[in-house]
């Protein structure tokens, strides 16, 4: 049985110059699985900005193989159905989900599509051994100003008897005071004064600026 939509790709005639789109390879079925691939069949999460040939092989009676995202993109195989398909799309900058409509909570991805956002900028935080507290950079600097933004923080709790509790502006996150080991937190820092300190030892606290 052929499956709808079905989009039709172009036929390169020999010599004619053109360059073939890029494939990508989408699945769905045996079983509860869903995956979208390379052309040498290796999953994907990410492609650059592009039109691909979208070969998807619905191998389930029981699933399909739904994708959906900017463009407008909306495309899908038949639930009852099973086959073969290309499908020739423009796919833009975004993420698009791919699921199957029969199961979407437990049969679902994602493909972001563009440039992958540049890292987070580091930095360190730690509390003890002993009565000590701090904020360094990547490079190990101390914190005493730092330029608005989102950091990847690390925090590295060495002591039962003290904890790590970062305040200020949109946030409050904190280690527990017999908490002893490492956490990463995402934070997003805006113009204003910040804490640093532990709530067992209230004398033990720095203070910095964000600008």
């Amino acid at each position: 049985m052929l499956l709808l939509p079905l989009v039709l790709a172009a036929v390169l005639l020999p010599g004619s110059g053109q360059a073939a789109d890029p494939v990508l390879k989408a699945k769905v079925g045996p079983g509860f699985s869903i995956s979208i691939a390379n052309g040498a069949g290796v999953k994907v999460t990410r492609v650059p900005v592009g039109t691909y040939s979208i070969d998807v092989s619905d191998l389930s009676a029981e699933h399909n193989f739904h994708l959906k995202g900017p463009g407008g993109i909306d495309m899908a195989t038949d639930v009852a159905a099973t086959g073969s398909v290309t499908w020739n799309l423009r796919l833009l900058d975004g993420t698009y989900t791919f699921l199957c409509d029969a199961h979407p909570g437990t049969m679902r991805g994602t493909l972001a599509v563009g440039a992958a956002p540049p890292p987070k900028p580091k930095l360190t935080g730690r509390v003890g051994p002993g009565k000590v507290i701090s904020l360094k950079t990547a490079a190990g600097t101390t914190v005493k100003t730092l330029k608005a933004g989102t950091y990847r923080l690390t925090v590295r709790d060495a002591t039962r008897g003290e904890n790590f509790h970062l305040l200020g502006a949109g946030v409050n996150k904190k280690t527990g005071v017999r908490f002893k080991g490492s956490v990463i937190w995402t934070v997003t820092f805006r113009a204003g004064s910040y804490t640093l300190r532990s709530d067992a030892s209230k004398k033990l606290r720095r203070n910095f600026k964000v600008i």
